[in-house]
């Protein structure tokens, strides 16, 4: 009888003890991370690809939405936050404000980086153009939060959200040769037009993180759907479809493409 009531009071003197001992979290500034996909490798988040090729030809303007998260305390007030374009450092050209997005200091802009008072979240738009120099090569708008009396940049991998604009089919940072096979641009394509789906890195990261059954239906009507036009085009004479540097487009359906 003793030990079931000792037993209890031991039980609840240690959970007090690591109550006492648990930190209190008393920084004085709020960050804000954002919500971006970091590589499983390097831990540094990895570039998000947005492509006007998926879009109508009179699309001209369109928006990448953003989720950022407040670390800190909550506020009963609404908190603006900023943004500010850092240089890439890659090969590829960097963005130009006013040409391929709208600037995040114009007031359409600064209406939507608001924090709503209470939130921990909030999900902002980018808005990007379509520069007839996207058809010749992509451009990578970096971005990081410029810090105000509201906000300081919060954890190291979270800082930066790397977006590369283009208007030209390019290999999503998300595809996966273990479920997809080779990347090449004919297939893409393919891939596109034969299930009218979109396969950029949204849909390719709820395909593989969803069901296995749909993965391998997609491959197996993309296998039925090859062999009809290669079909097609041995009776008009031409050649298996394939890459423009000669590697035939294959989908093996089993356990990938």
């Amino acid at each position: 009888m003793r030990i079931k009531i000792i037993i209890p009071l031991l039980a609840a003197a240690m959970l007090t003890a690591c109550e006492k001992s648990l930190p209190v979290y008393d920084s004085p500034d709020d960050a804000l991370n954002f919500e971006v996909t970091l590589d499983e490798e390097t831990g540094e988040a990895v570039e998000r690809n947005f492509s006007f090729v998926y879009e109508g030809d009179d699309v001209m303007v369109d928006t990448v939405w953003v989720t950022a998260h407040t670390q800190g305390f909550l506020s009963t007030a609404d908190r603006s936050f900023e943004l500010q374009q850092i240089s890439a450092g890659t090969e590829r050209a960097d963005a130009v404000e006013g040409l391929h997005y709208i600037s995040f200091d114009d007031a359409e802009m600064k209406n939507r980086l608001v924090v709503p008072a209470g939130a921990n979240n909030v999900r902002f738009p980018v808005i990007v153009r379509r520069d007839a120099s996207l058809a010749d090569g992509d451009v990578s708008l970096y971005f990081q939060l410029r810090p105000n009396q509201n906000f300081v940049q919060g954890l190291q991998p979270l800082r930066t959200v790397k977006l590369v604009i283009s208007d030209r089919l390019s290999k999503p940072t998300s595809w996966s040769d273990y479920y997809f096979g080779a990347y090449g641009q004919v297939k893409h394509r393919f891939m596109i037009d034969h299930t009218g789906l979109r396969w950029d890195d949204d849909f390719i990261r709820e395909l593989v993180n969803g069901d296995w059954g749909y993965i391998q239906y997609l491959a197996m009507l993309l296998a039925r759907e090859l062999e009809n036009e290669n079909a097609s085009r041995a009776r008009q004479g031409l050649k298996p479809l394939a890459e423009a540097d000669g590697r035939e487009v294959s989908f093996a359906w089993g356990a990938s493409f």
